[in-house]
């Protein structure tokens, strides 16, 4: 949901109200299920049959408006898996795209671009294909944000990545903003407080990174993908089942032949393939549909029907 709307006006999001709406809508049209029915279905080969499509709602990111979410399901008896980038947990540190969001929101391309540029000087990374130019009134400004995302994603090694962008965090947001990483970020607090809802928690990696075929070595893969559910079980005292790629796209994702045997300690992963997930499913390979800002009730409904009717053709 959108929220920080004083301060942030320009970060993308659903409304409360619209929020509330879709959720009555999920109730009326799907059966709203969670981990435990899935992993029924998944993996204990117990036959699950609904009146409706069975409906679970995930939330990536770790997200400060999440906790009004999770409150407004509690309210309406739904339990959700909410993927925690454990960054924020371990280091207390934003996940990636988040910093990126939040500085381009507060301050603008112009500005991020000049901290990108300052940061790029003070690790020494002067390679032509990091480099990134606005004209303002004359450039696609949606063009350039997703170079900036590109080039954090893809270009960028993870490492320096990770670097630069903390670089640019604690010299824009948390030195305007002291309280920036809750303003961003969902607390230990808050988590717990969830989890006593009854919603489940899930990996998101450590630092929200892609993660795809060749880009890690083993012992990246450890810190990003196994780490963290070692971290997130130790600290909220409860079993971690899932995992979601971050960004999941095809080139973010791991197939089910290169999956690291550890991976496999997980029970669901969830990429953002727009498929209707049945039993013959990889639970390693589920789908999901990710709403937009633009979305409505109306054309989310619309959107959702789309895919079952595809995926039953």
């Amino acid at each position: 949901m959108r929220e920080n709307q004083n301060d942030f006006p320009k970060i993308l999001g659903t409304s409360k109200e619209v929020f509330e709406e879709n959720i009555q809508m999920l109730k009326k049209n799907y059966t709203m299920i969670d981990t435990n029915d899935i992993i029924k279905l998944m993996h204990d080969d117990q036959n699950v049959n609904y009146s409706k499509t069975g409906m679970l709602i995930t939330f990536d990111d770790g997200l400060s408006d999440h906790y009004e979410a999770a409150k407004i399901l509690t309210e309406n008896n739904i339990n959700a898996i909410f993927f925690v980038p454990t960054c924020i947990i371990d280091e207390k540190l934003p996940g990636n795209p988040t910093i990126i969001h939040y500085c381009l929101a507060k301050y603008g391309i112009t500005k991020f671009i000049e901290e990108y540029r300052i940061s790029l000087k003070k690790f020494d990374i002067v390679d032509n294909q990091f480099q990134i130019s606005f004209k303002k009134g004359e450039d696609d400004q949606w063009n350039i944000i997703r170079k900036i995302k590109t080039i954090f994603k893809y270009t960028l090694h993870h490492d320096i990545a990770r670097k630069i962008l903390i670089d640019i965090y604690k010299n824009t947001l948390l030195k305007d903003y002291p309280d920036a990483f809750e303003l961003m970020h969902l607390t230990e607090q808050k988590i717990k407080k969830m989890i006593q809802m009854g919603h489940s928690i899930g990996v998101h990696t450590h630092t929200h990174i892609s993660v795809g075929p060749s880009k890690l070595s083993k012992s990246e893969q450890y810190i990003e993908l196994l780490k963290p559910k070692i971290i997130l079980e130790e600290k909220f005292k409860t079993p971690v089942y899932s995992f979601s790629y971050p960004f999941g796209e095809h080139v973010d994702c791991l197939t089910h032949d290169e999956l690291p045997e550890y991976l496999k300690k997980y029970k669901l992963i969830f990429t953002v393939d727009e498929i209707l997930n049945t039993e013959h499913t990889s639970p390693y390979e589920l789908g999901r549909y990710q709403p937009s800002s633009t979305d409505t009730t109306i054309t989310l409904k619309e959107k959702l029907d789309q895919i079952e009717e595809r995926c039953q053709l």
